[in-house]
C-alpha cells in the first residue's frame, strides 16, 4: 500500500476484547472501499487476554501498543501514527457495516462538515433492541440538528473527523470517559453546530449490547461520563419535553402499536433511572473492558 493513497485511517483501541475483536477485524477488512485507500490501526492498551495474538494474525493491520491506560490514550497514539486525511473511530466490540468507509468519505464531500456521527445498532434486531436502536437514532438526529451547542455529544465507536482538527484543537483529553464529547464541543465552539453532522447510513453494530440489561448498564456508563465532561464543558442531557418529542417521533416513524410504544416507554424510564444513578455517583459494577466503569 502506498502511503500517499491512504484517505482514511481507522483507529481502534483494544483492551481485553478477545470475545469480539475478530468480528470487528473481519468487518473492517470486508469494506466495499478500495483496500489501498484505508489503513486499520489497532492500539493494544495492556490487554491481559488473547487480543494481541488475534490482531497479529492479520498482516494488513497496523499493530501498536500504548502503556498509559485508557481508551483515549490509545486512540491518541493511533492518531499520531495515522496517515489518512480522515480518521474513523470504532471500538473492538463493534462491527461496522460493509459500506461504512464509503459512506464516511461521501459525507465528507461537504466541506463544512468536520465531524461525522453515525448510527449505532445493537447486537441483534430483536423486538426490544430494534426499538432501542430506533429511539437512539431519533435522539441523535434531533440532537445533531439542534442549534443548542450544549446538547452536542460524541461517541467514538462510530465517529469520524478530519485529521487536521487534531492539529488545530489538540488530541483527546486523556481522561477516563467523556473525552469524545469534549472534543465535539470544542469543534462546535470553534466552528459552528453545522460542523458536526449525524448520518443515519453510517452504521456500526455494537455487539456488547445484546439485551436490554446491557443497554441499562450502558446508560449508567453515560451517566458517569456526564460527570466527567460536564466539569470541563457545560453540557446538558435532553429535557423531559425533548425526550418525549423524540419518543413520539420514534413511534410514529416506525409505526409502533400502542402496546409496543408502551413497552418502549417503560424501558426508556428504566434507562433514565440508570443514567441518573451513574450521574449521581452510584456504584453498579467493576471494570473488565473499556465498556465498564473503573
Amino acid at each position: 500500500m502506498k502511503e500517499n493513497e491512504i484517505k482514511i485511517s481507522v483507529v481502534v483501541p483494544v483492551y481485553n476484547s478477545e470475545t469480539y475483536i475478530e468480528g470487528c477485524i473481519e468487518a473492517l477488512l470486508s469494506q466495499n472501499y478500495p483496500v489501498d485507500h484505508y489503513e486499520i490501526i489497532m492500539v493494544d492498551n495492556n490487554s491481559k487476554d488473547c487480543s494481541p495474538e488475534i490482531i497479529k494474525r492479520y498482516p494488513d493491520i497496523k499493530y501498536l501498543k500504548r502503556d498509559k491506560q485508557g481508551s483515549y490514550a490509545a486512540r491518541n497514539k493511533g492518531i499520531l501514527h495515522a496517515k489518512g486525511e480522515i480518521i474513523a473511530f470504532t471500538d473492538a466490540d463493534c462491527e461496522p457495516s460493509v459500506d461504512w468507509l464509503r459512506n464516511i468519505e461521501d459525507a465528507f464531500r461537504q466541506p463544512e462538515i468536520n465531524v461525522i456521527i453515525g448510527r449505532n445498532q445493537f447486537a441483534s434486531d430483536s423486538y426490544i433492541l430494534s426499538m432501542l436502536t430506533g429511539y437512539e437514532a431519533a435522539k441523535a438526529a434531533y440532537a445533531f440538528s439542534n442549534d443548542d451547542k450544549t446538547v452536542y455529544y460524541g461517541y467514538t465507536n462510530n465517529m469520524a473527523t478530519r485529521k487536521e482538527l487534531f492539529d488545530r484543537l489538540g488530541l483527546f483529553l486523556e481522561i477516563s470517559r467523556g473525552s469524545d464529547v469534549i472534543f465535539v464541543r470544542r469543534v462546535v465552539d470553534d466552528y459552528s453546530c453545522d460542523a458536526v453532522r449525524y448520518f443515519d447510513n453510517i452504521t456500526v453494530r455494537h455487539l456488547e449490547i445484546s439485551n436490554q440489561y446491557a443497554y441499562f448498564r450502558k446508560r449508567y456508563i453515560y451517566g458517569k461520563s456526564f460527570k466527567n465532561y460536564n466539569k470541563i464543558k457545560n453540557a446538558r442531557s435532553l429535557t423531559t419535553k425533548e425526550r418525549l418529542k423524540v419518543f413520539k417521533a420514534t413511534c410514529k416513524t416506525n409505526h409502533y402499536s400502542l402496546t409496543k410504544s408502551g413497552l418502549l416507554f417503560i424501558i426508556l424510564i428504566i434507562g433514565a433511572f440508570y443514567f441518573e444513578l451513574g450521574r449521581k455517583g452510584g456504584h453498579l459494577y467493576n471494570e473488565t473492558r473499556y465498556n465498564y466503569i473503573p
